[in-house]
């Protein structure tokens, strides 16, 4: 009985304990959003900025807790096996958010546990999030990458096929420029070709 009463106990103190940590994040999130920025000025010793904020070629800072990346990728993807892990070291490195789907229903040493597109409607002959992100006329191939705002929900395509991290860093911030100045995706130049892909 007093075994039965102490796992009692502890059963009800899991959502406390959970929603403590929770509180902790969000009031770290908080914390972050009221410090003062340094500006930079070129004669003084170089800023660190904190992971979460990106230095843009035109001055502007992002914060990358704004932003995710949405991979699509295959388990039988030659190119997504190359790609992937890069892009979870790059984003790893910036603290961004990546979220895997797998077209195929495998994953990879990268992204063991891909997400898998679903259907909202059962007699749609394309899962919901091909229709969103593939929409626009891309050919659905993997990997194909786009960069979203989290707050808006706006999609840019970042790459579809392989891409090398400084190209793709470059890609990145033109595309963040693009959001902040409120560009809409469809006015953005197509993505560069790569015959690096592997069709659905």
């Amino acid at each position: 009985m007093k075994c039965k009463n102490i796992l009692t106990a502890l059963m009800c103190l899991i959502p406390v304990l959970a929603s403590a940590g929770v509180r902790e994040e969000l009031m770290a999130l908080e914390s972050a959003k009221a410090s003062p920025v340094t500006t930079l000025n070129p004669a003084a010793s170089p800023v660190v900025l904190p992971p979460s904020l990106m230095q843009l070629p035109d001055g502007r800072r992002a914060n990358m807790k704004d932003y995710a990346v949405v991979l699509f990728m295959q388990a039988h993807c030659q190119y997504s096996a190359k790609f992937d892990p890069l892009l979870k070291g790059w984003a790893d490195e910036h603290n961004i958010r990546v979220y895997p789907y797998t077209l195929d229903g495998g994953g990879d040493g990268s992204y063991p546990n891909p997400l898998v597109p679903r259907k909202t409607d059962p007699a749609s002959p394309i899962a919901d999030e091909i229709v969103t992100f593939f929409g626009n006329g891309l050919p659905i191939a993997t990997p194909t990458a786009f960069v979203v705002n989290v707050n808006t929900l706006k999609a840019y395509p970042l790459t579809q096929g392989m891409m090398e991290i400084p190209t793709l860093e470059n890609r990145w911030a033109s595309l963040i420029q693009a959001d902040m100045d409120n560009v809409d995706p469809n006015a953005l130049p197509p993505l560069p070709a790569s015959a690096q892909v592997t069709p659905k």
